[in-house]
């Protein structure tokens, strides 16, 4: 199998774990180039990852990559990826697709109108340990799942999580969402943990998600969760017969009793790379790459991404729906709305239901 060919636009922090999964895996992902502001900062990011850097689209486009990974910033990701579908080039955009609604409507348009490939790299759903609990619920060992409550992740992601776990909605979802900022001590950030004793301000969202079936979503989140020593992350599932609660499940077993299981999780002893998780008996997640390579859940599951759009960029059949691509950032813009103005809002039917 020929390694997949891929370029990225934007040398940030997000951008650098495609740089990782190309320089970790170099079998499966070859990166041709990437995409600067300056030929300053394409200089300056070629020092320090050892990588082709460029600053003109022309360059980039030179070695013809199969698709283009957008990683720009949020405020020019829709004009950015709506440039290269017109340009015919397969994009793998970064999340969200867009923060307001006008944008997101006239991206979709441009996707109908050009039929260039398009992917989201929503990896959260593809996350180890997500995938594992969600393969759990799909099995049915928890019964139907009637709620999923989250304090995991924000937004479009919590959106494609609460999806993953209890299935598509259909019909309208009524998002309600309060916001609340209160003082909280500081431990970490993406450089690493401190231990200064500095404090800041958690801006923490609640939020409910009522699906026109009667299921129900639950979110509760503040960034600082992601960097933080004294903020958890969690994830429970109540099914018809059981619940799932991180990495335990207690369920009804076939013979009327009550049981208890637990997800475990076999890693590389070397690199602590996860290379499978069980429960129940069965096998509920198997690491497509190498587990002999250092990767964390989120790089492995940003590989998994490369490797889902190298598929849809070869036969349009992408490894997540556009349809829930923009479904997941219009949701999350409902969803930024209740939370800022305290009104529940209501989805409605978007041009995308119809894919």
């Amino acid at each position: 199998m020929d390694a997949v060919r891929f370029a990225v636009i934007g040398a940030g922090w997000r951008a650098r774990f495609f740089i990782r999964a190309a320089q970790k895996l170099p079998e499966r992902f070859a990166l041709t180039g990437v995409l600067c502001r300056s030929q300053a900062r394409a200089e300056e990011v070629a020092r320090e990852c050892g990588v082709r850097a460029v600053w003109t689209m022309e360059q980039l486009l030179e070695d013809r990559p199969s698709f283009v990974v957008s990683c720009v910033r949020k405020a020019d990701m829709t004009k950015t990826v709506a440039g290269l579908l017109r340009a015919g080039v397969p994009a793998l955009s970064e999340t969200p697709l867009a923060t307001e609604l006008p944008a997101l409507l006239n991206l979709y348009e441009v996707y109908r109108q050009t039929g260039t490939p398009l992917g989201l790299a929503e990896q959260y759903p593809l996350f180890p340990s997500h995938s594992a609990r969600a393969a759990l619920v799909r099995r049915g060992v928890v019964g139907d799942a009637v709620s999923c409550a989250l304090s995991t992740a924000h937004d479009y992601h919590a959106v494609a999580l609460l999806r993953a776990y209890l299935g598509e909605a259909r019909g309208p979802v009524r998002i309600a969402a309060r916001k609340m900022e209160t003082p909280v001590a500081i431990t970490g950030s993406r450089a690493g943990y401190q231990c200064d004793g500095g404090m800041g301000k958690e801006t923490r969202v609640f939020a409910s998600f009522a699906y026109a079936d009667g299921r129900l979503g639950l979110y509760d989140f503040s960034g600082v969760q992601y960097h933080s020593a004294i903020r958890s992350r969690h994830v429970r599932v109540l099914g018809t017969r059981g619940e799932l609660f991180d990495d335990d499940v207690a369920f009804v077993g076939a013979d009327g009793r009550p049981m208890q299981e637990r997800l475990l999780a076999r890693r590389d002893l070397l690199t602590g790379t996860i290379a499978s998780i069980d429960a129940c008996g069965a096998r509920v997640y198997e690491n497509p790459f190498r587990a002999d390579v250092a990767m964390d859940e989120d790089e492995i599951a940003v590989a998994a991404t490369l490797a889902g759009m190298a598929k849809t960029a070869c036969s349009g059949a992408p490894l997540y729906p556009v349809r829930w691509a923009f479904e997941d950032a219009y949701l999350a813009i409902l969803l930024a709305e209740a939370a800022e103005t305290g009104e529940e809002r209501v989805s409605r039917p978007m041009p995308w239901d119809e894919a």
